[in-house]
C-alpha cells in the first residue's frame, strides 16, 4: 500500500505522541513526592515536545493535530503540577 507523505507523517506523529499508557487515573491515587516529581517532569517534557511538533508542522491537517496535541499536553502538565502543589 502506498502512503502519501502526509499520511505517513500522521502515522509517525501518532506513534510518537502515544506512549500507550493511561495518563489520568479514573480515581485519584496518592503518589509519593518522588513519583509526582517524575510525572510532572515527564508531562513538562511532553508539553515541550508538543511545542516543537507544532513549530515544525506545515500541512494544515498536521497543524490542527499539533494544536490539539499542544493543548492536551499543556492541560496534562497543569493538572499534574497542581496535584504536586496540592500534595504539600
Amino acid at each position: 500500500m502506498s502512503y502519501s507523505l502526509s499520511e505517513r507523517f500522521w502515522e509517525l506523529a501518532n506513534r510518537w505522541l502515544d506512549d500507550g499508557e493511561e495518563d489520568l487515573p479514573s480515581e485519584p491515587v496518592k503518589e509519593t513526592q518522588e513519583e509526582l516529581t517524575a510525572i510532572v517532569n515527564a508531562a513538562k517534557q511532553e508539553w515541550l515536545d508538543a511545542q516543537s511538533y507544532f513549530n515544525h508542522a506545515t500541512e494544515p491537517e498536521l497543524v490542527d493535530h499539533a494544536i490539539l496535541s499542544l493543548q492536551a499536553a499543556e492541560r496534562k502538565y497543569m493538572y499534574w503540577l497542581k496535584r504536586m502543589k496540592d500534595s504539600h
